[in-house]
């Protein structure tokens, strides 16, 4: 189940694999689908049920991975655990934290000229 295009179409996109051990039936691909639909920024997702993964593009402007994880448990699909799936979400968390950081960022000077100077 696909909905929209995973290709990355702006500068704070990103795509993320969730690893959901209890997807199986096409009921539970509609039941992530109702739980993503209504994140501000989820551009676009898709659920394999058969890898068992949801894969999704989001602005990280707008949301993050912890918001996806917490959208995905509360619809009862907690994700697979262990050690490097914790990890890994870590990093993704930290990740789109940054990159929420960087995009409210004024771009520096040119040419050791001040924001307002002409050239």
């Amino acid at each position: 189940m696909t909905h929209a295009s995973l290709k990355l179409q702006g500068p704070w996109e990103v795509r993320r694999k969730f690893k959901v051990a209890g997807l199986s039936h096409a009921a539970d691909a509609r039941k992530v689908e109702r739980a993503l639909v209504g994140i501000a920024g989820v551009r676009a997702f898709s659920v394999d049920l058969a890898r068992r993964l949801v894969r999704v593009r989001y602005e990280t402007t707008q949301t993050d991975c912890q918001t996806i994880r917490n959208a995905l448990e509360t619809a009862g699909f907690p994700l697979a655990d262990g050690w490097w799936t914790r990890r890994k979400y870590q990093w993704f968390q930290h990740l789109d934290l940054t990159g929420r950081e960087n995009a409210g960022v004024r771009p520096s000077p040119c040419c050791n000229k001040p924001p307002g100077a002409k050239r």
